[in-house]
């Protein structure tokens, strides 16, 4: 897929939404936010989602808008695009009776395409050069095969959401690097009879261009 066209878009974005009239003219800095970043889980424990035993990748950009400034917090509008949403399935054994047989399946990964219109980011105390933020993000993932696992009634179009934060370095006027940390659910909010639903722990790195 080319990205050029996605990213005009998200351009755009930005002076969309300050003409609506949501956003604040007093920020006196640079607004827009374009990261590249790229993440994994290790782990996928069961605090919403039943699905055990995956493990997790993304690689992908969002845009950030940065909306409203109140001494040192800052609030942004956040989209994102993730090309590469990869999860790595484990080994299983399916059984079936009618025919009798055993199945092995390998462990494999499923590639994924998300496309997350929809979040925030808080960033706190911006006075300083190396400072916290917190964050949530919310769309929708298409997957080569159904996940979290390829079951009678599965889907390959599921829901996403995250939630989570970090630090954030400001590396120079117009360039920022943050290591942060999500809890990304996916599943298919029951849009479907089988919902199995699987958790990440993602920690990634993202390198910001700013204007």
């Amino acid at each position: 897929m080319q990205l050029g066209p996605f990213v005009v878009a998200l351009a755009l974005l930005g002076p969309a939404i300050a003409r609506a009239g949501l956003c604040s003219d007093a920020v006196l800095e640079p607004r827009q936010d374009l990261q590249f970043m790229a993440g994994f889980s290790p782990s996928s424990p069961t605090l919403i989602g039943t699905a055990p035993d995956r493990r997790f990748a993304l690689a992908g950009l969002s845009y950030g808008y940065r909306c409203w400034v109140l001494s040192s917090v800052s609030v942004s509008y956040t989209a994102a695009l993730l090309p590469a949403a990869i999860l790595i399935q484990p080994a299983e054994t399916r059984y079936s009776l009618f025919p009798p047989s055993v199945h092995r399946i390998d462990s494999h990964a499923v590639y994924g395409f998300a496309i997350a219109p929809l979040g925030f980011t808080l960033e706190f105390a911006r006075q300083r050069r190396l400072h916290p933020f917190a964050e949530t993000l919310g769309g929708v993932i298409a997957s080569s095969e159904p996940i979290p696992e390829n079951g009678p009634n599965a889907s390959g179009l599921n829901f996403l959401f995250d939630f989570g934060g970090g630090l954030r370095w400001n590396a120079g006027p117009q360039r920022a690097l943050s290591l942060g940390y999500r809890f990304l659910h996916i599943s298919n909010a029951g849009t479907t009879s089988f919902n199995p639903g699987v958790d990440n722990n993602v920690i990634y790195v993202g390198y910001s261009f700013l204007r």
